[in-house]
């Protein structure tokens, strides 16, 4: 049949003399492969820019029932990301929300939230001025509560003290649940959990609080930014078989 969809673009391989295989994160149909026949020429290509990896383009294709790749007839840009390209942080960022979203999500399975998240984030960190990774990082706090299993650092776990009233010189983030265990807790039982600095878990309880649009208000040094990527990485390889180090991040860092 074909059908019509808002898409993201997050992945495009080489396929033939001339053609590509795209992958897509759809609005109604989730992650999905198309073979987009002539991508590759570009005097002749009739998909243009919209096939480039971060684009958000509406496009039409011939979903096949049973197939795991379908053919593309048309795709157009709804909007230019022409900023992403102009700055290192900026184009990691947003490679990194795409690397993860084909990463984690299951082909063909269709999830309006998650594609309305990734859209969003991909358009705020194309426009943003600074600070575009907190977007991202911001994003997969969010990512995470869609998936179920997100992460719950408002009050102790033990105690259920407030950390931002208390002002914890250190707190605990437990892998297995993203429950917070504060430090007269983890002193006074020998809990564990990863450790983070009471500048951290407040930058923290900063993305987990407030909308994405506001990520990149949060102030953070190189060291906490990549102490807290990695903290959100290994959270989600707890939680998600086969999730690797994400190859963006590790591009992003050593810029």
């Amino acid at each position: 049949m074909i059908v019509e969809t808002r898409a993201v673009v997050l992945k495009t391989i080489k396929y033939g003399d001339s053609s590509r295989i795209v992958t897509l994160y759809t609005k109604e149909y989730g992650k999905i492969k198309v073979v987009a026949k002539g991508a590759r020429n570009q005097k002749t290509s009739k998909f243009g820019s919209s096939l480039e990896p971060m684009s958000v383009s509406s496009v039409v294709l011939y979903k096949k029932e049973q197939r795991d790749l379908h053919l593309l007839s048309k795709s157009e840009v709804v909007m230019q990301m022409t900023r992403l390209q102009d700055d290192p942080e900026r184009m990691f960022a947003g490679l990194a929300t795409v690397e993860l979203v084909n990463m984690v999500m299951h082909d063909e399975e269709g999830n309006a939230p998650v594609y309305d998240l990734l859209e969003q984030t991909i358009t705020l960190i194309n426009g943003s001025e600074r600070n575009s990774v907190n977007v991202f990082l911001s994003f997969m706090v969010k990512l995470f509560h869609r998936f179920g299993f997100g992460l719950a650092i408002g009050r102790c776990s033990g105690c259920g003290r407030d950390p931002e009233k208390e002002g914890f010189p250190y707190g605990l983030i437990r892998l297995s649940d993203g429950s917070l265990i504060c430090p007269h807790c983890a002193e006074s039982s020998m809990q564990g959990g990863v450790r983070l600095s009471g500048g951290l878990l407040r930058s923290l309880l900063f993305l987990e609080a407030n909308p994405l649009e506001r990520a990149a208000m949060l102030s953070l040094s190189t060291a906490m930014r990549d102490e807290l990527l990695a903290l959100l990485q290994s959270y989600l390889r707890y939680h998600i078989d086969g999730v690797r180090t994400l190859r963006s991040l590790a591009l992003l860092q050593s810029v």
